[in-house]
């Protein structure tokens, strides 16, 4: 499999996170938060954390930190490198979301076969899919849009994305439950939903990493002292 550009990328910023001041550590986490996929592709979320970090270790030189670069206005500062980014790339939030799919469904209906049911087959309203398949885009709009929205806010403001993820979840479990009918079910088979699931994750997998590649390719080699 094609080497990741963007595990390299954050494997070294990890390394060089750990010389920072905390408050500059921790700000640049918030700064990353709110760069989600739906705002600016991994490869070059991953090239600008390495600019910040880059840019905290020359303040600690100098007895700065970033927090006093930047002042107060941590969220204006975010936008005005989000906006000076490439933006976002269509390609890879599909394949993360199929990613994302692919995966839960084969760690929730292992969990069942071998957990819950013990056996690969069981009866079951049809429904369970959708609701499967829901809970999976609840989790995606929360984490890649909702909290980003929330990270560099203050105070209670930063608690809003919990409180709408909770509101989603809850909202959306009680439609699946009045929607349910226990006389009407199908039976699931397992086995063949985690057989799919787990090939449809290692190829999503793999066209992942050629797709950062793509992102990377024709830009300046951020990793040739990487590798």
């Amino acid at each position: 499999m094609t080497q990741n550009e963007v595990i390299l990328l954050k494997e070294e910023n990890e390394k060089q996170s750990i010389e920072l001041r905390e408050d500059d550590e921790r700000n640049i986490k918030n700064i990353m938060k709110s760069m989600s996929m739906f705002k600016v592709n991994s490869y070059d979320a991953q090239v600008i954390q390495r600019d910040l970090i880059g840019m905290a270790q020359e303040l600690k030189l100098r007895n700065s930190s970033l927090q006093e670069a930047i002042g107060d206005d941590l969220k204006g500062f975010t936008n005005e490198i989000i906006n000076n980014s490439s933006g976002p790339c269509k390609r890879e939030i599909l394949l993360n979301l199929l990613l994302k799919l692919s995966g839960y469904f084969f760690a929730w209906f292992t969990a069942l076969a071998f957990v819950a049911y013990g056996g690969l087959s069981w009866e079951a309203n049809p429904i369970i899919y959708f609701y499967y398949i829901g809970a999976v885009l609840i989790i995606f709009v929360t984490e890649g849009m909702i909290t980003p929205l929330f990270i560099t806010e203050k105070g209670l403001k930063k608690k809003l994305s919990s409180v709408f993820s909770i509101m989603l979840f809850v909202v959306f479990s009680t439609i699946i439950y009045f929607l349910n009918d226990n006389q009407y079910t199908i039976e699931i088979n397992a086995g063949y939903i985690i057989l799919i699931s787990a090939i449809v994750y290692l190829i999503v997998k793999y066209l992942n990493v050629i797709n950062i590649n793509r992102l990377a390719k024709g830009k300046k080699n951020y990793i040739d002292d990487l590798k």
